[in-house]
């Protein structure tokens, strides 16, 4: 896709080639697909063919649940690789569910395995119901126009680089409103990886913005 981040490219590369393909190349045109690049998609909703090939991967797996929040990418190889954000819960009692980012890998028979993941410390705190004072799960993951100028405006100041938003994860009605994305952020420093963020962004009622806070993925050990 448009900027994979180093975690996801080594942690891919630590995989059996057969299942991840020509890798070396991370770069994309939201208008091509490009054989061995990552396209980023039209939409972050995940399709009903994404959802069936995420719920083969992990059909088998025990140790936690995997439900599909966003789609952020493709790669074709000698099959596919899919990028999907995922809410990620472990199967003990009383876990918290977080956001994880998760390759897998669709080979040309249709069948479907996890090659990558990266976990972050960020909690799912949106909700489906409208609870005063709580976090709302957006209609779509697109976007909106104000949580995208709500974080332009936040992120002009920041010192850890520019934040491009990539997915709106949830809103907060407080005196103001807080905001949820999933970001890439691509630091000042010369030939710095881009990487992702779960990012907290606060707007208030005069229009007064800030980052309150920033939490990045790891891969998966």
């Amino acid at each position: 896709m448009k900027k994979l981040f180093a975690l996801l490219l080594t942690a891919m590369l630590c995989l059996p080639l057969a299942a991840c393909g020509d890798a070396t190349d991370t770069s994309s045109d939201k208008s091509q697909n490009i054989v061995g690049g990552w396209t980023t998609p039209e939409s972050p909703v995940v399709s009903k063919e994404v959802k069936d090939v995420l719920a083969k991967a992990t059909e088998k797996l025990t140790g936690a649940t995997y439900e599909p929040v966003a789609y952020l990418g493709s790669q074709v190889v000698a099959g596919t690789n899919h990028l999907i954000l995922c809410k990620m819960t472990p199967t003990t009692k009383d876990a918290e569910s977080t956001y994880a980012i998760v390759t897998v890998y669709e080979d040309l028979e249709g069948n479907a395995e996890i090659t990558g993941i990266l976990n972050s410390k960020a909690k799912v705190m949106v909700t489906d119901v409208d609870i005063d004072g709580g976090w709302i799960a957006p209609e779509t993951p697109e976007v909106t126009h104000e949580a995208g100028e709500a974080l332009l405006a936040a992120s002009e100041k920041s010192t850890k680089g520019s934040f491009e938003p990539v997915v709106l994860l949830g809103t907060q009605v407080v005196a103001g409103t807080n905001y949820s994305m999933l970001c890439e952020i691509t630091p000042l420093e010369e030939n710095a990886e881009t990487y992702y963020a779960v990012v907290t962004v606060y707007q208030g009622a005069d229009g007064t913005t800030s980052v309150l806070e920033t939490i990045e993925f790891t891969a998966a050990e």
